[in-house]
């Protein structure tokens, strides 16, 4: 039964990285950082893309659409954790201040496939 309830919990809330970086240092000049913008759907049972890669030292937004339902947007390392109803967008955004591969996932239980609802952003 304990384990039931350990694999429900895991479903509910979501596996994620613990947080490396505050997302948006306060050394940060968001006027005159480089940016970059990538538009992303969260849908049954995927994100679109699933990878994204973007410039170290870049000041990244991300524009996550929820269609099919609601989902939820986790990129643990940035401490970011979003919920985003049917329909809604929501804007991310965090400083890429290190190269590396950080893993993001919905926070969300969105039915069967939820679990394999995972992506990566490459910062570069």
């Amino acid at each position: 039964m304990k384990s039931i309830l350990a694999i429900l919990v895991l479903l509910i809330c979501g596996c994620g990285a613990s947080q490396q970086f505050v997302a948006i240092p306060q050394n940060v000049d968001m006027e005159k950082a480089p940016k970059q913008s990538v538009d992303m759907t969260a849908e049954r049972f995927r994100f679109t893309p699933e990878v994204v890669h973007v410039r170290q030292g870049t000041l990244v937004s991300l524009k996550i659409k929820a269609i099919e339902g609601t989902h939820g947007f986790r990129l643990g390392a940035f401490g970011i954790d979003e919920t985003i109803e049917g329909n809604e967008t929501k804007t991310v955004q965090f400083y890429a201040s290190k190269p590396g591969e950080y893993g993001f996932q919905c926070s969300h239980f969105c039915g069967i496939g939820h679990l394999g609802m995972t992506g990566k952003v490459v910062v570069e």
